[in-house]
């Protein structure tokens, strides 16, 4: 007879695999989005308040979109 394998020795059942490809996909728009936007945010905003945005604030608020996505979708996908 085989012992489970989890810390709290718990029989689980493998899931359904997630399709990586999806935030792969994401995660190219994310790259092609800073490189579409970076130029308009530095027309828009003057000086260091529009290096940061550019530069610092715009990627990073991106990649939080994505991620957000990422979990949704993985949360829809486990649910159904």
């Amino acid at each position: 007879m085989t012992e489970p394998s989890t810390i709290l020795h718990r029989s689980e059942s493998g899931g359904r695999r997630y399709p990586l490809f999806i935030e792969r996909i994401l995660l190219i728009f994310v790259i092609a989005g800073t490189w579409v936007i970076h130029p308009i945010i530095l027309d828009t905003l003057d000086g260091v308040l529009g290096t940061i945005a550019a530069w610092c604030a715009l990627p990073l608020l991106l990649l939080m979109c994505a991620e957000l996505i990422g979990r949704v979708l993985q949360s829809v996908r486990n649910d159904a």
